[in-house]
């Protein structure tokens, strides 16, 4: 399935999947080209089955040196 179509049966924002893949967090979603600079993400239906990620950013942890 493409991106758009995956973000609607996620429901989420398109620009969230496509954040997703760029981060290559959704399962077995391959970027295919058709010709030189035509490219498109395909997704397959298992992906739907995935955990989605938390929101918001991650914490930085401190060190042992931080203060």
């Amino acid at each position: 399935m493409t991106a758009r179509k995956f973000a609607e049966a996620m429901e989420v924002e398109y620009a969230t999947v496509v954040r997703w893949l760029k981060l290559g967090i959704v399962p077995g979603a391959e970027l295919k080209e058709v010709m030189p600079g035509v490219k498109w993400w395909e997704i397959p239906h298992s992906a739907l089955e995935m955990e989605r990620p938390r929101a918001g950013r991650k914490s930085k942890k401190r060190g042992a040196a931080a203060k």
